[in-house]
Protein backbone atom coordinates (compact mmCIF):
# COMPACT_ATOMS: atom_id res chain seq x y z
CA UNK A 1 0.00 0.00 0.00
CA UNK A 2 1.25 3.48 -0.82
CA UNK A 3 2.11 6.11 1.79
CA UNK A 4 -1.10 7.20 3.53
CA UNK A 5 -2.46 10.52 2.27
CA UNK A 6 -3.77 12.29 5.37
CA UNK A 7 -5.78 14.77 3.29
CA UNK A 8 -7.70 11.83 1.85
CA UNK A 9 -8.05 10.31 5.33
CA UNK A 10 -9.46 13.58 6.65
CA UNK A 11 -11.94 13.86 3.77
CA UNK A 12 -13.11 10.31 4.48
CA UNK A 13 -13.38 11.12 8.20
CA UNK A 14 -15.55 14.18 7.61
CA UNK A 15 -17.78 12.34 5.11
CA UNK A 16 -18.35 9.57 7.67
CA UNK A 17 -18.89 12.04 10.50
CA UNK A 18 -21.32 14.19 8.50
CA UNK A 19 -23.18 11.15 7.10
CA UNK A 20 -22.64 11.91 3.44
CA UNK A 21 -20.73 13.72 0.71
CA UNK A 22 -23.26 16.54 0.43
CA UNK A 23 -23.04 17.48 4.09
CA UNK A 24 -19.25 17.08 4.13
CA UNK A 25 -18.85 19.30 1.05
CA UNK A 26 -20.61 22.14 2.90
CA UNK A 27 -18.36 21.71 5.91
CA UNK A 28 -15.14 21.45 3.88
CA UNK A 29 -16.23 24.05 1.30
CA UNK A 30 -15.36 21.68 -1.55
CA UNK A 31 -17.42 20.64 -4.57
CA UNK A 32 -19.20 17.30 -4.16
CA UNK A 33 -17.55 15.99 -7.33
CA UNK A 34 -14.11 16.88 -5.99
CA UNK A 35 -14.83 15.24 -2.64
CA UNK A 36 -16.20 12.09 -4.28
CA UNK A 37 -13.10 11.86 -6.48
CA UNK A 38 -10.81 12.24 -3.44
CA UNK A 39 -12.70 9.49 -1.62
CA UNK A 40 -12.42 7.20 -4.67
CA UNK A 41 -8.66 7.79 -4.82
CA UNK A 42 -8.36 6.96 -1.12
CA UNK A 43 -10.31 3.71 -1.54
CA UNK A 44 -8.14 2.77 -4.55
CA UNK A 45 -4.95 3.36 -2.57
CA UNK A 46 -5.93 1.30 0.48
CA UNK A 47 -7.63 -1.36 -1.65
CA UNK A 48 -10.96 -1.51 0.17
CA UNK A 49 -14.41 0.00 -0.19
CA UNK A 50 -15.14 2.19 2.81
CA UNK A 51 -18.81 2.92 2.15
CA UNK A 52 -21.74 1.08 0.70
CA UNK A 53 -24.72 2.95 -0.66
CA UNK A 54 -28.29 1.95 0.16
CA UNK A 55 -31.38 4.00 -0.68
CA UNK A 56 -29.23 7.01 -1.54
CA UNK A 57 -27.54 6.86 1.87
CA UNK A 58 -23.94 6.00 2.68
CA UNK A 59 -23.06 3.39 5.31
CA UNK A 60 -19.60 2.44 6.53
CA UNK A 61 -18.40 -1.03 5.62
CA UNK A 62 -16.63 -3.14 8.26
CA UNK A 63 -13.30 -1.88 6.93
CA UNK A 64 -14.69 1.66 6.88
CA UNK A 65 -15.61 1.40 10.56
CA UNK A 66 -12.08 0.31 11.41
CA UNK A 67 -10.53 3.13 9.38
CA UNK A 68 -12.94 5.61 11.02
CA UNK A 69 -11.84 4.52 14.52
CA UNK A 70 -8.18 5.11 13.62
CA UNK A 71 -9.02 8.42 11.95
CA UNK A 72 -10.92 9.59 15.03
CA UNK A 73 -7.91 8.79 17.22
CA UNK A 74 -5.47 10.50 14.85
CA UNK A 75 -7.44 13.73 14.49
CA UNK A 76 -8.32 13.82 18.20
CA UNK A 77 -4.59 13.77 18.95
CA UNK A 78 -4.17 16.53 16.38
CA UNK A 79 -6.73 18.64 18.25
CA UNK A 80 -4.84 18.03 21.48
CA UNK A 81 -1.61 19.17 19.82
CA UNK A 82 -3.30 22.27 18.42
CA UNK A 83 -4.80 23.15 21.80
CA UNK A 84 -1.48 22.58 23.51
CA UNK A 85 0.38 24.85 21.09
CA UNK A 86 -2.28 27.55 21.23
CA UNK A 87 -1.86 27.74 25.00
CA UNK A 88 1.92 28.18 24.93
CA UNK A 89 1.63 31.93 25.22
CA UNK A 90 -0.28 31.46 28.48
CA UNK A 91 2.09 28.80 29.78
CA UNK A 92 3.12 30.88 32.79
CA UNK A 93 -0.39 30.42 34.16
CA UNK A 94 -1.37 26.76 34.35
CA UNK A 95 -5.10 26.11 34.31
CA UNK A 96 -7.30 23.14 35.16
CA UNK A 97 -10.76 22.45 33.77
CA UNK A 98 -12.53 20.23 36.28
CA UNK A 99 -15.83 18.45 35.71
CA UNK A 100 -17.88 17.68 38.82
CA UNK A 101 -21.05 15.60 38.96
CA UNK A 102 -24.01 17.51 40.38
CA UNK A 103 -24.42 14.78 43.02
CA UNK A 104 -20.98 15.53 44.54
CA UNK A 105 -20.79 17.49 47.84
CA UNK A 106 -19.50 21.03 47.33
CA UNK A 107 -16.99 20.52 50.16
CA UNK A 108 -14.99 18.20 47.89
CA UNK A 109 -14.75 20.94 45.27
CA UNK A 110 -13.50 23.32 47.96
CA UNK A 111 -10.77 20.85 48.92
CA UNK A 112 -9.65 20.61 45.29
CA UNK A 113 -9.66 24.40 44.85
CA UNK A 114 -7.57 24.70 48.03
CA UNK A 115 -4.95 22.36 46.58
CA UNK A 116 -4.87 24.16 43.23
CA UNK A 117 -4.74 27.62 44.81
CA UNK A 118 -1.43 26.72 46.45
CA UNK A 119 0.17 26.32 43.03
CA UNK A 120 1.81 29.46 41.63
CA UNK A 121 -0.40 31.31 39.11
CA UNK A 122 -2.83 28.41 38.86
CA UNK A 123 -6.45 28.78 37.76
CA UNK A 124 -9.32 26.31 38.02
CA UNK A 125 -12.57 26.27 36.01
CA UNK A 126 -15.37 24.02 37.30
CA UNK A 127 -18.16 22.49 35.20
CA UNK A 128 -21.04 20.93 37.17
CA UNK A 129 -23.17 18.58 35.05
CA UNK A 130 -24.35 15.00 34.68
CA UNK A 131 -21.76 12.26 34.10
CA UNK A 132 -22.64 11.57 30.43
CA UNK A 133 -22.36 15.29 29.63
CA UNK A 134 -19.02 15.55 31.45
CA UNK A 135 -17.69 12.44 29.67
CA UNK A 136 -18.54 14.06 26.34
CA UNK A 137 -16.57 17.13 27.38
CA UNK A 138 -13.67 14.97 28.56
CA UNK A 139 -13.52 13.01 25.29
CA UNK A 140 -13.54 16.25 23.27
CA UNK A 141 -10.79 17.76 25.48
CA UNK A 142 -13.00 20.52 26.88
CA UNK A 143 -12.14 19.45 30.44
CA UNK A 144 -9.11 17.71 31.98
CA UNK A 145 -10.65 15.34 34.51
CA UNK A 146 -13.88 14.50 36.33
CA UNK A 147 -14.72 14.10 40.01
CA UNK A 148 -17.60 11.62 40.24
CA UNK A 149 -19.47 9.19 42.47
CA UNK A 150 -20.04 6.86 39.52
CA UNK A 151 -17.96 5.26 36.75
CA UNK A 152 -18.68 5.90 33.06
CA UNK A 153 -20.13 3.19 30.84
CA UNK A 154 -17.52 2.34 28.20
CA UNK A 155 -19.32 -0.46 26.40
CA UNK A 156 -20.41 0.43 22.85
CA UNK A 157 -18.38 3.63 23.08
CA UNK A 158 -15.51 4.75 20.86
CA UNK A 159 -13.97 6.52 23.86
CA UNK A 160 -12.14 4.90 26.73
CA UNK A 161 -11.91 6.31 30.23
CA UNK A 162 -9.84 5.52 33.29
CA UNK A 163 -11.56 5.74 36.69
CA UNK A 164 -9.37 5.86 39.79
CA UNK A 165 -11.00 5.11 43.15
CA UNK A 166 -9.98 7.81 45.67
CA UNK A 167 -12.29 7.22 48.62
CA UNK A 168 -15.84 6.68 49.79
CA UNK A 169 -18.59 8.64 51.56
CA UNK A 170 -20.99 7.55 54.28
CA UNK A 171 -24.63 8.04 53.27
CA UNK A 172 -27.10 8.76 56.08
CA UNK A 173 -30.81 9.50 56.38
CA UNK A 174 -31.55 13.12 57.32
CA UNK A 175 -34.69 15.14 57.99
CA UNK A 176 -36.00 18.45 59.29
CA UNK A 177 -35.92 18.69 63.12
CA UNK A 178 -39.73 18.58 63.25
CA UNK A 179 -39.44 14.97 62.06
CA UNK A 180 -37.64 13.86 65.21
CA UNK A 181 -40.33 11.25 65.96
CA UNK A 182 -39.08 9.21 62.99
CA UNK A 183 -35.96 8.23 64.94
CA UNK A 184 -37.97 6.24 67.46
CA UNK A 185 -38.76 3.18 65.38
CA UNK A 186 -36.36 2.97 62.41
CA UNK A 187 -36.94 1.43 59.87
CA UNK A 188 -40.72 1.04 60.42
CA UNK A 189 -41.25 4.74 61.10
CA UNK A 190 -40.10 5.58 57.55
CA UNK A 191 -42.95 3.69 55.92
CA UNK A 192 -45.40 5.99 54.13
CA UNK A 193 -43.23 9.02 54.98
CA UNK A 194 -42.48 11.58 52.22
CA UNK A 195 -38.95 11.23 50.82
CA UNK A 196 -36.72 13.23 48.49
CA UNK A 197 -35.28 10.49 46.27
CA UNK A 198 -32.10 10.69 44.18
CA UNK A 199 -32.90 11.05 40.47
CA UNK A 200 -32.85 8.20 37.96
CA UNK A 201 -29.30 9.13 36.89
CA UNK A 202 -27.94 9.05 40.43
CA UNK A 203 -25.70 6.04 41.25
CA UNK A 204 -27.07 6.16 44.80
CA UNK A 205 -30.64 5.43 43.73
CA UNK A 206 -30.27 1.71 42.96
CA UNK A 207 -28.27 1.11 46.14
CA UNK A 208 -30.94 2.83 48.23
CA UNK A 209 -33.77 0.89 46.64
CA UNK A 210 -31.92 -2.35 47.33
CA UNK A 211 -31.35 -1.43 50.98
CA UNK A 212 -35.00 -0.39 51.36
CA UNK A 213 -36.11 -3.70 49.88
CA UNK A 214 -33.93 -5.65 52.33
CA UNK A 215 -35.16 -3.63 55.32
CA UNK A 216 -38.80 -3.48 54.14
CA UNK A 217 -38.86 0.33 54.00
CA UNK A 218 -41.56 1.83 51.80
CA UNK A 219 -41.47 5.63 51.82
CA UNK A 220 -43.53 7.87 49.52
CA UNK A 221 -41.27 9.58 46.94
CA UNK A 222 -42.50 13.15 46.49
CA UNK A 223 -39.53 14.40 44.45
CA UNK A 224 -36.70 12.83 42.45
CA UNK A 225 -33.65 15.08 42.24
CA UNK A 226 -30.10 14.53 40.93
CA UNK A 227 -28.67 17.80 42.26
CA UNK A 228 -27.40 17.32 45.82
CA UNK A 229 -27.85 20.94 46.90
CA UNK A 230 -31.46 20.99 45.74
CA UNK A 231 -32.14 17.78 47.66
CA UNK A 232 -30.79 19.42 50.79
CA UNK A 233 -32.88 22.56 50.28
CA UNK A 234 -36.07 20.49 50.00
CA UNK A 235 -35.25 18.62 53.20
CA UNK A 236 -34.46 21.91 54.99
CA UNK A 237 -37.88 23.17 53.89
CA UNK A 238 -39.48 20.14 55.56
CA UNK A 239 -40.78 18.41 52.44
CA UNK A 240 -39.45 14.98 53.42
CA UNK A 241 -36.42 12.98 54.55
CA UNK A 242 -33.51 12.06 52.25
CA UNK A 243 -30.42 9.88 52.00
CA UNK A 244 -27.36 12.13 51.61
CA UNK A 245 -23.58 11.89 52.05
CA UNK A 246 -22.70 12.80 55.64
CA UNK A 247 -20.07 15.29 54.51
CA UNK A 248 -22.71 17.15 52.47
CA UNK A 249 -24.87 17.89 55.54
CA UNK A 250 -22.20 18.18 58.23
CA UNK A 251 -22.76 21.92 58.83
CA UNK A 252 -26.55 21.58 58.91
CA UNK A 253 -26.34 18.72 61.43
CA UNK A 254 -23.96 20.71 63.64
CA UNK A 255 -26.23 23.78 63.60
CA UNK A 256 -29.37 21.73 64.28
CA UNK A 257 -31.06 22.68 61.02
CA UNK A 258 -31.13 18.98 60.09
CA UNK A 259 -31.17 15.82 62.18
CA UNK A 260 -29.80 12.36 61.47
CA UNK A 261 -32.41 9.61 61.64
CA UNK A 262 -29.94 6.83 62.41
CA UNK A 263 -26.48 6.43 63.93
CA UNK A 264 -25.50 3.94 61.22
CA UNK A 265 -24.99 4.84 57.53
CA UNK A 266 -27.58 3.42 55.18
CA UNK A 267 -24.86 2.73 52.57
CA UNK A 268 -21.62 4.14 51.12
CA UNK A 269 -20.79 5.94 47.89
CA UNK A 270 -17.47 5.56 46.07
CA UNK A 271 -15.55 8.58 44.79
CA UNK A 272 -13.68 8.48 41.49
CA UNK A 273 -11.37 10.68 39.45
CA UNK A 274 -11.96 10.00 35.76
CA UNK A 275 -9.51 10.73 32.94
CA UNK A 276 -9.10 9.61 29.35
CA UNK A 277 -7.01 6.54 28.62
CA UNK A 278 -4.11 8.66 27.39
CA UNK A 279 -1.35 10.06 29.59
CA UNK A 280 -2.32 13.06 31.72
CA UNK A 281 -0.07 15.95 30.69
CA UNK A 282 -1.73 18.82 32.57
CA UNK A 283 0.42 19.24 35.72
CA UNK A 284 -2.54 20.28 37.88
CA UNK A 285 -4.64 17.32 36.71
CA UNK A 286 -1.68 15.04 37.35
CA UNK A 287 -1.26 16.53 40.83
CA UNK A 288 -4.88 15.85 41.77
CA UNK A 289 -4.84 12.40 40.21
CA UNK A 290 -1.76 11.38 42.18
CA UNK A 291 -2.32 13.11 45.52
CA UNK A 292 -5.96 14.12 46.09
CA UNK A 293 -7.64 12.05 48.76
CA UNK A 294 -10.73 13.58 50.40
CA UNK A 295 -10.49 14.39 54.09
CA UNK A 296 -13.01 12.37 56.05
CA UNK A 297 -15.35 15.32 56.72
CA UNK A 298 -17.54 12.85 58.63
CA UNK A 299 -16.73 13.38 62.29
Amino acid sequence: MQWLNYHHLYYFYVIAKENGVTEASHKLKLAQSTLSAQLKQFEDVIGYRLFERKSRKMFLTDVGKRVYDYAHEIFSLGEELRDSLSNLQDSLRVSLRLGVMDSIPKSLCREMVTIISKQHKAKITIFEESLPSLCNKLSSHEIDLILANDKPITENSQYQFHAKLIGEMKVILVAHPNKGQLRGDIPHSLNNEPMIMPGFHSPLRSELLEQFKIKHIQPIPIAEVDDLELQKMLVLDGHGFAAMPLRAVKEELASGRLISLSDMPVCHENLWIITTHRLVHNPLAKLLLETFRPTSGEH
